[in-house]
């Protein structure tokens, strides 16, 4: 484990003494928990930028509309008739 040292504002180190003392836990304790906090929503926040970033490059692709206006032009095509109604299958 590896021990830092930190220069808090005495508001925030009083903030987060009060905080700690409510919770039950160290001062230390809520910093760690405060960090792994923070470095979760920053990941969850790349991975949301890569995402749009993809879907954006997606929108941009002339294949990649086609493809998915072929398909969503299938959905829109009416089914077959099938006299076997083969998706209410009978148990032998």
């Amino acid at each position: 484990m590896t021990i830092l040292l930190i220069r808090l504002p005495d508001t925030l180190a009083k903030a987060s003494q009060e905080a700690a003392s409510k919770m039950g836990i160290s001062r230390t304790e809520f910093i760690r928990q405060a960090v792994a906090h923070e470095l979760k929503n920053f990941q969850e926040t790349l991975e949301e930028k890569a995402m749009v970033a993809s879907m954006m490059a997606m929108k941009e692709s002339k294949a990649y509309r086609k493809e998915t206006d072929d398909i969503t032009e299938r959905f829109s095509t009416d089914l077959p008739e099938d006299k076997n109604e083969w998706w209410h299958k009978k148990k032998s």
